[in-house]
């Protein structure tokens, strides 16, 4: 006789935050450029100029990047020159609406 196991998947809820999709390029020294892209990296709304965020680099000692130019699907950043050498993570928060991480390397310089 076969028994029958039963799976419960949990459920996965969207909360309206940004997400991150990939970094071009996916590596960088620190000062250097890299290009996010996503969906509602402007919020829900999808309002740019009323979408207040932030792009960190770290999940520990996190340092904020600066943002150079961005809209609901891309976004510009300059990696800060005090980020530490090594694999690291990038999350961006709008609205106080955290992303998913996102792989990222911080290469010597």
């Amino acid at each position: 006789m076969l028994g029958i196991a039963s799976v419960t998947l949990a459920s996965c809820t969207d909360d309206g935050g940004p997400r991150l999709h990939a970094a071009t390029p996916a590596s960088s020294v620190a000062g250097g450029m890299t290009v996010l892209t996503g969906t509602r990296l402007c919020g829900e709304s999808g309002n740019c100029a009323t979408a207040g965020g932030a792009v960190r680099i770290g999940l520990d000692d996190a340092v904020q990047a600066n943002i150079t130019m961005y809209s609901d699907t891309s976004a510009e950043i300059r990696i800060p020159t005090v980020t530490p050498v090594g694999p690291t993570s990038i999350v961006l928060t709008v609205n106080e609406k955290a992303s998913n991480t996102l792989a990222f390397e911080i290469l010597p310089p």
